[in-house]
């Protein structure tokens, strides 16, 4: 029988996993909690709280901290166990930057990666 940890007892075994991938995408992108306070207009200590499963976020919060982590909500809430890879993830916060005619040149290019993986694979 799994032991809950020190300090956990009675808490939200999913409120803990919410709080856990709330921290992991904040700290991936480089956020501070002070940040992300600001960004939902809330005390840092509520962020603090919301990842360590001791707070409840809600939807409202949930679709702000998503926009702001750069995931989908289905991520955060466990809907979904596959994550888009990080190198991924990425390469889409990257090319969002990119000029129309940039993004365009990048698609070409990933059509002539997939088909000479394609090939190889084949061959």
């Amino acid at each position: 029988m799994a032991r809950t940890p020190a300090g956990f007892a009675g808490l939200d075994p999913e409120a803990l996993q919410l709080g856990k991938r709330l921290k992991q995408a904040r700290e991936y992108i480089g956020v501070t909690q002070e940040e992300a306070a600001t960004h939902l207009k809330v005390r840092r200590s509520a962020i603090s709280e919301m990842e360590a499963g001791k707070r409840g976020v809600g939807a409202l919060e949930m679709k702000s901290l998503a926009s702001l982590y750069e995931r989908p909500t289905a991520w955060f809430t466990g809907e979904t166990d596959t994550p888009v890879p990080e190198d991924v993830t990425f390469l889409a916060r990257t090319v969002s930057d990119l000029s129309e005619n940039d993004r365009g040149e990048l698609a070409n290019f990933a059509e002539f990666l997939r088909s000479r993986s394609k090939v190889s694979k084949d061959g």
